[in-house]
């Protein structure tokens, strides 16, 4: 019997606050932005209202620019219009002048 890590593990950093969050996601989809509906909010400026979505699908997790103004950023590159990239453990992703770090995954 396998066991499926499929607890996503994320560090979130925003310039809007000295402080920092660790956020665990169960699979399922996530919208992150400005936006008070999101959820994931970033109180970034420079973050879109909608910005970008995680989410779990056969066994991995990914994340993809849902049309952002300012891009969202993976290791350096800009996804937008790329589709789904597959998160591993420790990609940066920056949005804004936000970045959130992928600490790893867990079991659920």
């Amino acid at each position: 019997m396998s066991i499926d890590k499929n607890i996503l593990i994320v560090f979130l950093k925003s310039i809007s606050s000295a402080s920092h969050q660790i956020v665990k996601l169960k699979p399922d989809s996530y919208m992150i932005g400005r936006d008070p509906d999101c959820d994931i909010v970033v109180a970034d400026p420079f973050v879109s209202r909608k910005h970008a979505k995680i989410f779990y699908r056969d066994g991995k997790w990914f994340i993809e620019d849902v049309g952002s103004k300012n891009g969202t950023y993976v290791d350096g590159e800009d996804i937008r219009g790329r589709g789904a990239i597959e998160l591993k453990e420790d990609m940066e992703i920056i949005m804004g002048f936000s970045v959130l770090i992928i600490k790893g995954f867990e079991e659920s």
